[in-house]
């Protein structure tokens, strides 16, 4: 799945685009976390694709991305997936976000410039405050750390990568991770998401705090919360059945309520 795609060029990137799934069913734009690729959400897309139109983007510099010379931003991340959405007339679908992924569904939801139908974002930060303990980790990690913990990923990327460059895709990422202007987290813009959310959270999650996941529902009005029993931050990866159950009561559940508001019906 998600081998086939076109390139969609943005702000001096190549963009990797993949589909898979029903072609008619409602849109799902698959967002991937920092240094993986939608290779990661091929697990999650087995179980979704007999219902749903699957739309998977590399984020930039991973995959079949290009990086481009733009220092790596959240920001800069929001308006390649609104470029996305407005080149594949995607105004209207859903978005899973793993991590970064969920991060950038976050801003884009409260920017408001395209319309979402709604969003899910899972083990996604909504800010990252001085003092958070993962600023710690971010900033200690190493490339070589990481190239020993998710070596088959980064041996993925070098070989399918048109231009691959690793140091400077793990240092930009790191950067990226750790910035606090208003080109990183959405911090309090979260206030302003209209579209249904799903915020999901597993328990063992060493990056996102079980109360950064609350607070991230508490603030979004009607926003849902799963939290997940002994699942870890890649849970859409590792048992993406997990999660499914209250995916699909969710995405009916906006499915239905777009169908009445579409029919005139309350």
């Amino acid at each position: 799945m998600f081998e086939d795609g076109i390139s969609v060029d943005v702000e001096g990137a190549t963009l990797f685009v993949a589909e898979g799934g029903r072609v008619d069913g409602p849109a799902l734009l698959l967002l991937h976390g920092g240094l993986g690729s939608r290779h990661n959400l091929v697990p999650l897309a087995q179980h979704l694709a007999a219902d749903y139109r699957l739309i998977a983007v590399d984020s930039r510099g991973h995959g079949r991305s290009t990086l481009g010379q733009a220092p790596l931003s959240y920001a800069l991340l929001e308006r390649d997936i609104e470029t996305v959405i407005r080149t594949l007339k995607l105004e209207g679908c859903s978005i899973i976000g793993h991590s970064d992924g969920g991060i950038v569904g976050l801003r884009l939801a409260a920017s408001g410039r395209v319309r979402l139908s709604s969003l899910v974002a899972v083990g996604a930060h909504w800010c990252l405050p001085e003092g958070d303990p993962t600023r710690e980790i971010y900033t200690s990690v190493t490339e070589e750390e990481w190239r020993g913990m998710f070596g088959e990923h980064v041996a993925r990327y070098e070989a399918e990568n048109p231009m691959p460059d690793f140091a400077r895709l793990f240092a930009e990422t790191r950067r990226m991770w750790l910035g606090s202007d208003d080109t990183a987290y959405p911090n309090d813009r979260i206030d302003r998401i209209k579209c249904p959310l799903l915020v999901v959270h597993g328990d063992e999650d060493f990056l996102v705090s079980r109360r950064q996941a609350f607070e991230l529902s508490d603030r979004v009005v009607d926003a849902r919360l799963l939290n997940l029993p002994f699942a870890s931050h890649t849970v859409l990866e590792d048992q993406p059945e997990a999660a499914l159950p209250a995916l699909d009561a969710f995405l009916a559940f906006v499915n239905k309520q777009s169908g009445s508001r579409g029919s005139g019906t309350s």
